[in-house]
């Protein structure tokens, strides 16, 4: 199972990883510290941010197989809802 850490946004202004499935978190965690700038750099999430954009297009093919075979979705339903890839 892929392990993330929590996101860590700093103060600062620079590149957003918006494929994250973190950056609603990240822009929240801004928006209650009323920063006008934030960035993903720092996070130990940010290297991360091929593999979700890899999850995000194979997650179709994932559910499809879920659906229409009970045993995948039983063994892997751990791994498929890791990340609400939907937004």
């Amino acid at each position: 199972m892929l392990k993330t850490n929590s996101p860590q946004p700093i103060n600062s202004e620079s590149v957003k990883a918006i494929d994250c499935p973190f950056y609603s978190d990240c822009l929240m965690h801004a928006a209650k510290h009323y920063w006008r700038v934030w960035t993903c750099e720092k996070c130990p999430n940010f290297r991360l941010d091929f593999v979700f954009k890899k999850l995000k297009f194979i997650s179709p093919y994932y559910k499809l197989l879920s659906e229409i075979y009970p045993e995948f979705r039983r063994k892997l339903e751990p791994a498929i809802s890791l990340f609400d890839l939907e937004h």
